[in-house]
């Protein structure tokens, strides 16, 4: 469905509508990985030493905080060139995400490795 005419030079608003949708989507991401911290902290308080939890529960919601952030910054980001009609910022977003949960897991691994050496 073509933007009607009589709107010039305003976006389309499917593309707005994306761009919140996405910006949800993060959001429910960082809520995801904050609860998860949560249920470490809760449900896993020794894991492997007593350090431990603590560090994998605060990692979370750090990281979970970040992407709430990061997501909202992002969509201000692409809102801003939606309205301007510019090609869409690159995104440095999703890798980043990606290698710190990468990272929680390894702590994680080695934690639970310690735990069952441990026993």
């Amino acid at each position: 469905m073509p933007p009607p005419d009589d709107a010039p030079g305003h976006p389309d608003y499917r593309f707005t509508l994306a761009n919140e949708r996405t910006l949800l989507a993060w959001l429910r991401t960082g809520l995801a990985l904050a609860a998860g911290g949560v249920a470490v902290a809760t449900y896993a308080p020794d894991l492997g030493a007593r350090w431990g939890s603590a560090a994998v529960a605060l990692g979370l919601v750090l990281i979970g905080l970040g992407v709430a952030v990061a997501g909202y910054r992002r969509w201000l980001a692409n809102e801003a060139a939606i309205r301007a009609g510019s090609p869409l910022p690159a995104s440095w977003l999703v890798p980043t995400v990606a290698a710190a949960v990468a990272a929680v897991v390894v702590v994680v691994a080695v934690l639970v490795g310690v735990e069952v050496l441990g026993r």
